[in-house]
């Protein structure tokens, strides 16, 4: 039996093709949390290009783990995850935490809280948006990356219309941490991800955040893959040369709707805390750690936290590639 706790945009996104699948899984929902799930009565995700996936509302739970819990799919901000560990309690053996969450954190929390617990990443490398009450919308293909070694795990994605990609250790997981380097970006200038990967101005600035992320996730020795069939120094080449090719070819491998937009920009406009601090701030302690500052990512973690939540500020590529020094 999968857990999952978390119901927004990921949970109720991995909640909806388990379910259509028919694989054994519960949604954890606190007791007064549990009416509106039940009004709601099945999951409902609107998918690219037209068409709509409903599933069967699966059983509730106000335990995080049950006795027959194997897996216990985390799926809530990084705010929240202490308060995931703390509400789990005795274990039954065998349980196994996996971490939907982005960054890089997540795992060494799980692991320094529950060392007798397993945990693995799983790298969500969909976009999709909560519309409401264990409603979404998938603006992009819906594809996952999950760590080797669960055979049992796989078996259990398999079928469920998700395409699953393998990867060994967190290689992945620091891959995908890069190409969240551009949420701050998109947050600052209400940029959808066409614009991101067309606009010459923002394509500077996410080269150079790149290239500064790159230089210390190297110099620090880490093992990191971009989740796409191109390595780093060609992905570089084609952010600063390529034109508007990098969005096309992002829209052709992934399924990107034209207006789709990163993560950060739904949490400034609903005034929500950003995980900018997860992402660029990562990059910003590497580099302290290695005495080797890293003052691009760190001006994007104060540029986003200096916004209004009540009204934030949209600024114009050339004015945050001006603030940025580039």
């Amino acid at each position: 039996m999968l857990t999952v706790v978390g119901a927004g945009a990921v949970g109720t996104t991995l909640a909806t093709y388990l379910s259509a699948a028919g694989k054994p899984v519960r949604l954890y929902a606190r007791g007064k949390d549990q009416e509106p799930f039940r009004q709601a009565g099945r999951l409902r995700l609107e998918r690219p290009r037209g068409g709509v996936l409903e599933a069967p509302l699966p059983p509730l739970t106000e335990h995080l783990v049950d006795t027959d819990t194997r897996y216990l799919l985390i799926c809530t901000k990084f705010s929240a995850l202490d308060a995931v560990l703390d509400a789990i309690g005795a274990a039954p053996p065998g349980l196994c935490l996996i971490s939907t969450l982005n960054g890089v954190r997540a795992l060494p929390r799980l692991r320094q809280q529950r060392p007798e617990l397993r945990s693995l990443p799983m790298s969500i490398m969909f976009n999709a948006q909560h519309l409401g009450v264990l409603s979404a919308q998938l603006t992009t293909k819906p594809a996952v990356i999950v760590a080797d070694g669960d055979a049992a795990l796989h078996g259990l994605l398999a079928g469920t219309g998700l395409r699953v990609n393998r990867s060994r250790g967190e290689r992945a997981c620091w891959g995908k941490l890069l190409i969240n380097l551009a949420n701050a970006i998109g947050a600052l200038t209400q940029s959808t991800f066409r614009d991101l990967l067309s606009d010459p101005d923002l394509r500077v600035i996410f080269a150079a955040v790149l290239e500064e992320a790159v230089d210390r996730i190297e110099s620090a020795g880490i093992d990191y893959r971009l989740p796409m069939p191109l390595p780093y120094r060609g992905y570089r080449l084609l952010l600063r040369h390529g034109g508007p090719l990098g969005w096309w070819l992002a829209r052709l491998r992934n399924g990107l709707d034209d207006g789709a937009y990163p993560s950060m920009v739904s949490d400034v406009r609903a005034g929500r805390g950003t995980e900018v601090r997860q992402l660029n701030g990562e990059i910003v302690a590497l580099g302290e750690k290695l005495h080797w500052p890293a003052p691009i990512n760190g001006r994007l973690v104060e540029l986003v936290e200096q916004l209004d939540r009540s009204q934030p500020q949209r600024l114009g590529a050339a004015e945050l590639r001006r603030l940025l020094g580039l």
